[in-house]
């Protein structure tokens, strides 16, 4: 009887081990082979980005606009690099010298909006935001909040925005909206 019993035990463990080295080896299998495949953006470069929509960096001019009637405030223009992630995230640095203001990096979020005016691709919504600071007196002065649509032409190498910004008071109120419109140039390794 114990033998049997010893012989079960046996039989059991070694059943074990081999379905764990079974169900291990595709896995460790499947992970090398994906170590050893390049992303998707680095084996077809700039192409892949621009079958991808407004994911990458951007080289971006924004000029104010009034909002009332349209007409471009041409003056105030200035230069930015928007930097939108394939998670629905985006990162944008400006250059402003028209400002009194020092602003921290904005951080925001975007979607594409299927169907709106075209063909799904190249309609996108975005909004971001960063924290003011007085040059003056280094205190914090608020945050500003920005958000539009985008509109991604028919080579993907650029966009237009249409997009309207909000200056919240340190206490939170809400102050005159401003307008502007920009134009978009996708920034590529390759020339």
């Amino acid at each position: 009887m114990e033998k049997t019993t010893l012989r079960n035990m046996k039989c059991g463990i070694i059943m074990t081990v081999f379905t764990l080295m079974v169900s291990v080896v595709p896995v460790t299998a499947q992970s090398i082979t994906e170590q050893d495949e390049e992303p998707e953006r680095s084996r077809d470069g700039d192409e892949a980005q621009r079958r991808k929509g407004i994911e990458g960096v951007w080289l971006v001019q924004i000029t104010p606009r009034n909002c009332t009637t349209g007409d471009p405030l041409p003056q105030g223009t200035f230069e930015s690099i928007f930097t939108f992630h394939r998670d629905g995230t985006m990162l944008v640095s400006l250059r402003n010298n028209s400002l009194v203001l020092e602003r921290t990096a904005a951080h925001g979020l975007w979607r594409r909006d299927r169907g709106r005016r075209h063909r799904g691709w190249s309609d996108y919504s975005f909004k971001f935001v960063h924290i003011r600071r007085n040059l003056t007196t280094g205190l914090f002065a608020g945050i500003q909040e920005s958000g539009g649509t985008l509109i991604l032409s028919e080579n993907r190498d650029e966009f237009t925005t249409d997009a309207s910004t909000i200056v919240y008071s340190v206490d939170g109120i809400p102050g005159t909206p401003s307008c502007s419109n920009s134009v978009g140039t996708r920034f590529k390794l390759e020339p």
